[in-house]
């Protein structure tokens, strides 16, 4: 079994494939299997947004990638826009039909990946989404649907994977949480909850890995120009527009960039753009963070 750190197995390095490696795999029934593959990485949401864009830039730098998410004509097409944009990397994408809030569809999808590809390298948690509205709004319903897509969509992944990681010795999980994982703002009752939840469920599995050799990274990036992103800003509260346009929004290669360059350095948090300095002054100064919101709240509600 290959029991080699995660960041040597990586190695990210701007170049257009990597070499290929030989390791000794065991599958879920036991039987010991040694293929020659390339590295691997799952990407969870890799259909769209920060997860195509990670995939893209695995897929440019030598990785054969899998992409899981729910819908199969934007797999596709997020399959054949990967490996047009990286020539000779044709069939380095895999494409898993799953919705990453139902444990036995995950299951069954990573299997069949694991099966053909071999044993991931990395396992990147992109899928989740956003319904902003006011807090006094929300049904039971809403909260409990934010935290299966986008908590326990961290989760399901995660827990499959775990045992052969374990029993390896090596892998590395990144899990892509949010600004609103470690910032609560309006608008996002349900969103930030469950971000919140993914940096909390990072921690600990990062503390309980650590002997293991299994690497943990937590993602929290700002405001990305992403389908989700879009599709965010047709319910947010006037209030929340306001308050969070006036900064930049980053664009999902940028991210994806910092990711892996995070990753590549074993971060545990990796922050994107200007989610450093929010982290850095929520830490430091939380009152001052709080004012300066509540300050803004009232400016854009003229009192």
């Amino acid at each position: 079994m290959v029991s080699a750190s995660a960041s040597k197995v990586m190695e990210i390095q701007s170049r257009s494939s990597g070499p290929l490696v030989t390791r000794a795999l065991r599958g879920r029934g036991g039987r010991p299997r040694v293929r020659p593959m390339k590295r691997i990485a799952l990407v969870t949401g890799g259909s769209s947004g920060i997860g195509r864009a990670i995939a893209m830039q695995l897929v440019a730098r030598g990785c054969a990638v899998g992409i899981l998410a729910r819908d199969s004509e934007r797999l596709n097409a997020a399959k054949a826009d990967i490996e047009a944009a990286s020539p000779g990397a044709a069939a380095a994408v895999s494409v898993l039909r799953a919705d990453v809030s139902d444990e036995g569809a995950v299951a069954g999808a990573m299997a069949r990946f694991e099966a053909t590809c071999g044993l991931p390298d990395f396992l990147f948690n992109c899928a989740g989404r956003a319904e902003p509205g006011y807090i006094q709004d929300y049904s039971l319903d809403a909260y409990e649907a934010a935290m299966r897509v986008d908590y326990l969509g961290t989760v399901i992944p995660t827990q499959y994977l775990l045992p052969d990681f374990i029993a390896r010795g090596s892998g590395h999980i990144i899990n892509v949480s949010s600004v609103a994982g470690f910032l609560g703002l309006i608008g996002y009752g349900t969103y930030a909850p469950a971000k919140f939840a993914v940096v909390g469920f990072s921690e600990v599995l990062r503390h309980e890995m650590k002997p293991h050799g299994v690497r943990v990274s937590v993602v929290c990036p700002p405001d990305v120009d992403t389908p989700g992103f879009a599709q965010e800003n047709r319910t947010k509260p006037a209030e929340c527009t306001a308050i969070s346009g006036r900064a930049r929004v980053m664009r999902p290669e940028d991210v994806a960039r910092a990711v892996l360059d995070g990753v590549r350095k074993n971060r545990f948090h990796i922050l994107p753009g200007r989610a450093g300095l929010l982290f850095r002054l929520k830490g430091m100064v939380p009152g001052l963070v709080r004012a300066v919101l509540d300050r803004e709240l009232r400016r854009v509600r003229g009192r």
